[in-house]
């Protein structure tokens, strides 16, 4: 399954991807709760090839379990195996994690109708065991101040669970702009190159934020002011409910910097 993708990609995942949310289901399932490690496989034996392979956390906010998915984060409901993907019309619909008693160890199962179109390349549907691990160090911090106008808007963000992007908000005149980032090679170093042509935004009415990162504005630039924090949110129904993308204030990285290649982490989904 592939890692990288620009924040164009990470807005189709919300359009083709994601559909409305179900209600959050009252129930018990802290024992998922934490980190897990799903490992690098072969991809015709399946067996499992040295690698960071993929980190997949489950956390919970307001009663609502989450995952993460392309930086997105995708909240779950409870299910008989343990929770299960709670986005109603969504190419991931099936997609559980569980513990498998028999083995004493955790899973994941990935159901990703997309995902035909790697052919017998596919996990799709098959039980990946995952094993526990501590939250990584070195995630950025998504904590940051309130804006108190538009301008406060302006500067670098980067997905906290998506770093493979970058985008600045920046002015020209009188218009505001976006303008994306990505890091290109899956191998060290990555590098940083500019990405597509930069996208015009409008102001939200009523509200301190931007519009416009897609062509039917439902993703916005908005300022969380429970969680303090600057988000990409995506309305996903006519009810207001949307999904969220933390950001992380960042400093920008000049055209061809190298980094070593961040971590993936969420559930793999094919786009």
């Amino acid at each position: 399954m592939r890692g990288a993708a620009t924040l164009l990609i990470l807005i189709a995942l919300g359009v083709s991807g994601c559909g409305p949310l179900t209600e959050p289901s009252v129930g018990a399932r802290d024992h998922l709760l934490g980190w897990y490690k799903l490992p690098n496989r072969h991809y015709r034996t399946r067996k499992v090839i040295p690698g960071g392979g993929t980190l997949i956390p489950v956390f919970k906010n307001d009663g609502t379990y989450y995952s993460l998915c392309r930086g997105f984060e995708v909240p779950l409901k409870e299910c008989i195996e343990g929770l299960e993907w709670a986005l109603t019309e969504s190419s991931m619909i099936g997609t559980k994690i569980g513990f498998d008693v028999m083995s004493n160890k955790y899973y994941i199962i990935i159901e990703d109708a997309r995902a035909q179109y790697e052919g017998g390349y596919s996990t799709s549907g098959e039980k990946q065991f995952m094993t526990r691990v501590d939250k990584p160090s070195g995630l950025p911090d998504a904590t940051a101040r309130p804006p108190r106008t538009n301008d406060d808007f302006l500067g670098w963000y980067q997905p906290v669970w998506f770093p493979w992007i970058r985008f600045e908000i920046r002015k020209n005149g009188k218009r505001c702009l976006s303008v994306e980032w990505e890091l290109s090679g899956a191998e060290r170093p990555a590098v940083w190159k500019s990405h597509g042509k930069p996208r015009e935004l409008a102001p939200i009415p009523g509200r301190l934020g931007f519009t416009g990162f897609d062509r039917k504005n439902r993703d916005n630039l908005t300022y969380n002011e429970i969680l303090k924090r600057f988000e990409l949110t995506k309305n996903i129904d006519d009810q207001g409910r949307f999904i969220r993308i933390p950001l992380a204030r960042v400093s920008p990285h000049p055209e061809g910097a190298t980094v070593p290649p961040p971590m993936r982490i969420g559930i793999p989904a094919w786009h």
